[in-house]
């Protein structure tokens, strides 16, 4: 019986909530496709991923449960459990994931069967990217405002409004005009904040595993000033030096 693994293949079916690893919002596959397993990783409470599956009004009280330190909410969890079918996983392939009980393994297509001769290219540096790994330790080489972006909670509900009235068109189409007339009202998906000031000099600490969320890309839950806080990798690329590998 086939298993879903890393390096192995998946089955999304149309209709598959999926969700981007950077900026945007889930929606549902627009067609069947066979995809590679790249990850799979666990999106439970402890994850940085668990926010992602809640609405707005449960990303809210998880939110203070979790800074809180205390306990979640049970009718979150009893959502969570539904919508997983209690398989607390994802997979995730080029750019995209799902969550793990809602995809089938399936056999590799016949073209990924075929033998391959490819010559392996030269080792390439690390990117900063890539040393930004848990246990690193990273300094700001500047003084700088550092911001971050948050989901804005008018966007999913302006879309879903907007595409009540779009039914008669296609998939790709009802896309289209819903980008354009929520570009056209100014409301965009993510909202940009300022999170405070850095010095250079100052260090800190990667306290997490690179994850998606907060639009734009990676987030780097860190150390700062003694207070972990979750910042986008793209926040801090432009500031910071590796001190101490892990």
């Amino acid at each position: 019986m086939l298993e879903i693994q890393v390096g192995g293949y998946i089955r999304v079916s149309k209709g598959t909530t999926v969700f981007p690893t950077g900026d945007g919002v889930e929606a549902p596959a627009t067609r069947d496709q066979v995809v590679k397993v790249t990850d799979i990783f666990d999106v439970d409470v402890k994850s940085d991923n668990f926010y992602l599956l809640l609405p707005d009004e449960m990303r809210l009280r998880y939110f203070e449960a979790s800074g809180g330190k205390r306990p979640i909410d049970q009718d979150i969890l009893e959502f969570t459990d539904r919508l997983t079918s209690g398989d607390y996983r994802a997979v995730m392939w080029s750019g995209k994931w799902a969550l793990i009980a809602n995809v089938q393994p399936v056999e590799a297509p016949a073209r990924a069967k075929a033998p391959k001769t490819v010559e392996k290219p030269a080792k390439k540096p690390l990117t900063k990217q890539q040393q930004m790994v848990i246990g690193s330790v990273w300094r700001f080489v500047q003084d700088a405002e550092l911001r971050y972006k948050v989901r804005n909670p008018a966007y999913a509900a302006m879309r879903s409004d907007l595409d009540r009235g779009l039914h008669e068109l296609s998939q790709h189409a009802r896309n289209q005009t819903l980008d354009t007339k929520l570009n056209d009202l100014g409301i965009m998906d993510h909202i940009d904040e300022p999170w405070g000031q850095v010095t250079a000099g100052e260090t800190f600490t990667v306290r997490g595993k690179l994850t998606s969320g907060f639009g734009g890309g990676p987030d780097v839950p860190m150390l700062f000033r003694g207070e972990k806080f979750t910042l986008p990798y793209a926040s801090l690329e432009p500031f910071v030096e590796l001190v101490t590998e892990r």
